[in-house]
């Protein structure tokens, strides 16, 4: 009998060791994805971010950046409203250039204007190096041009779904995607 004693207050400790871990390991958790909240809200308007200066608080701003060289070279943009029409029907299609300093912006003037409607939507960018219009591609149908979906998603095996990319529109926001080379 004291030997089963033995063996359940072991476990006892175990398991209240096991709850203690936890409640602690959820206490971090909170803790720093609110760190993280509050560093991510007060970088939102700290002077230095450099897209203070494109937000509109009247309409959604898309700003694409690039990790690479191409000033001058043009950002095709192409903009799509539901998950049934996603990668088939477009919503809008939009093109601006490069500046200096890698950066394309596009205002989102909303639907009663005749482009897009505030809510989710979906976004494909790309760097148009040979200025023809279209996102070219290998034999393979693999991108040969650089390009992101919204979310800085780039699938590798499949296309992405509607819900991976989708961004809630809203006035005043500035949604950014970033291309790599």
């Amino acid at each position: 009998m004291a030997q089963n004693r033995a063996v359940f207050s072991h476990f006892y400790d175990h398991a209240r060791a096991r709850q203690w871990s936890r409640a602690v390991a959820g206490a971090l958790v909170l803790f720093f994805a609110a760190l993280q909240g509050a560093v991510a809200h007060a970088d939102d308007f700290a002077p230095g971010n450099p897209f203070n200066a494109i937000a509109d608080p009247a309409q959604p701003v898309l700003a694409v950046q690039t990790t690479f060289d191409a000033p001058g070279a043009i950002v095709r943009l192409i903009a799509y409203d539901s998950a049934e029409t996603f990668l088939v029907e477009r919503a809008a299609r939009l093109s601006a250039p490069l500046d200096d300093t890698g950066l394309a912006v596009f205002a989102l003037i909303t639907a009663s204007d005749g482009q897009i409607a505030p809510g989710p939507a979906a976004f494909v960018a790309f760097v148009d190096e040979n200025n023809d219009g279209r996102l070219n591609r290998d034999f393979l149908g693999k991108p040969k041009e650089p390009y992101r979906f919204s979310n800085n998603i780039k699938p590798k095996l499949s296309r992405p779904s509607f819900e991976d990319t989708q961004v809630r529109l809203e006035k005043g926001q500035v949604v950014v995607i970033t291309i790599h080379d």
